[in-house]
């Protein structure tokens, strides 16, 4: 039975966070950019940067998106349903905000 609607996570579940996390970096890498150069280009303190890459959950959306479009990247959601159907390759798929 798939579900539709939003559900409690048991505390057992971690959910794509250490995923996001280490995309989020492998990018930054990518862009030859230091945490503290991600920092101050999202305008962001650096433990920011550090929590995001950790996968942490502390986070605010707010900061999230800062640091996302420094890296020239968007959040998309769509349906949990939807997102589990997408192959190990695309889990995490994330669309570039600035094409370069």
């Amino acid at each position: 039975m798939s579900r539709s609607t939003p559900r409690h996570r048991s505390r057992s579940e971690t959910g794509p966070l250490p995923d996001f996390g280490t995309f989020t970096a492998e990018r930054r890498r990518a862009l030859k950019l230091t945490q503290r150069d991600l920092a101050d280009l999202a305008d962001v303190g650096i433990s920011s940067v550090r929590t995001l890459e950790a996968g942490h959950t502390s986070q605010t959306m707010a900061v999230t998106l800062r640091i996302l479009d420094a890296l020239g990247l968007t959040l998309v959601a769509m349906p949990l349903v939807d997102a589990r159907d997408l192959t190990a390759a695309t889990e995490l798929r994330v669309v570039e905000a600035h094409p370069q």
